[in-house]
């Protein structure tokens, strides 16, 4: 299966390229496109894969596109979008997320993207150009999206945890790394068997039947991306009912508190009891549970922005009146 293959591939590639740095890996990436693609409509898929023409119309492989460009001088603007980076943040003892309306981070690089994909969906780009542009803000959009899902995305704190070293094994890292990729790639071995696959099938499993809040995940509070105080692009966005990612960074950014900075320590071996904690039933399977919002909020945005006329069913229910995520 196609879909699969990106994910297998990135796993492999992870494997025997350690020292390598992505924002929320790669492997992170592909997997919320994989989850949101699963929760497309027809009509959403179908406008994808025009846009993607040259991924196959696969989310999971554009999805770490603007990592791959952030060296080059024209996306030099884009840098910044990838974190938040909010004022007098010092977890564990305090959390903030302060949010400045129109700044350079990752809360208006998420609106701006969308407003951006609203604007071609209503009026379908006639040139080249405008084709690139609308190709470049689904990318950025997707890869912001997993971004802003990563904790130590949303946290101030030496540099994100990038200066935050740890011990992982026998090998040394830093809590940002340890975040992006370590986490994950081992949880895919450990519990998995290597098998990307079966990690991608359980997310979607928890999703439907552990998780007991997912069907909640879409939800947004209407004033914060209506108002434009609050969102500057809301002329374009304020119908997009589930684009909340002023909610997304606090709700994130609280982790930093709760989970990911207790009990820091440079000589702790994270890959023991903290690992085991982080992918298991005591954070609620939190790293998988970030992928997986991520994965379906980004599904939920896109067939608004593409299919706005469905009448999308957020939530179903099951045999005695549990909520259950939509098949598409």
């Amino acid at each position: 299966m196609r879909l699969i293959s990106s994910v297998v591939a990135v796993a492999s590639f992870i494997a025997v390229s350690t020292n390598a740095v992505y924002a929320y890996g790669a492997l992170g990436h592909t997997l919320t496109g994989q989850i949101a693609q699963q929760f497309l409509t027809p009509k959403t898929t179908t406008q994808i894969q025009k846009i993607l023409q040259s991924y196959d119309g696969l989310l999971s492989g554009a999805a770490s596109w603007p990592d791959q460009v952030r060296g080059l001088a024209q996306y030099k603007w884009a840098t910044p979008l990838h974190f938040f980076n909010p004022v007098g943040d010092q977890p564990p003892d305090h959390c903030s997320a302060d949010y400045v309306v129109a700044g350079s981070d990752n809360v208006n690089g998420l609106f701006n993207m969308t407003a951006t994909m609203r604007k071609w969906a209503i009026t379908p780009p006639t040139t080249p150009k405008e084709s690139k542009t609308l190709e470049e803000a689904l990318k950025f959009f997707l890869h912001f999206m997993g971004d802003i899902h990563q904790p130590l995305h949303d946290s101030s704190r030496d540099r994100g945890g990038n200066q935050a070293p740890i011990r992982w094994g026998k090998t040394k890292s830093n809590l940002h790394s340890m975040w992006d990729t370590l986490m994950i790639t081992k949880d895919i071995k450990d519990r998995f068997n290597d098998d990307p696959q079966a990690y991608l099938d359980d997310i979607i499993k928890l999703a439907k039947t552990y998780w007991s809040d997912a069907s909640t995940w879409t939800a947004c509070d209407p004033i914060k991306n209506a108002d434009a105080s609050k969102n500057p692009w809301a002329s374009t966005t304020k119908d997009i009912k589930t684009l909340c990612p002023i909610q997304w960074a606090m709700d994130t950014n609280a982790l930093d508190c709760t989970y990911v900075w207790v009990n820091y320590s440079s000589t702790r071996d994270y890959s023991t009891d903290y690992f085991q904690q982080m992918t298991g039933p005591q954070s609620n399977y939190l790293v998988q549970r970030l992928l997986a919002q991520a994965g379906i909020r980004i599904a939920a945005v896109l067939n608004e922005v593409f299919d706005p006329s469905a009448k999308l069913p957020l939530t179903k229910r099951r045999p005695g009146g549990a909520r259950l995520l939509p098949d598409y």
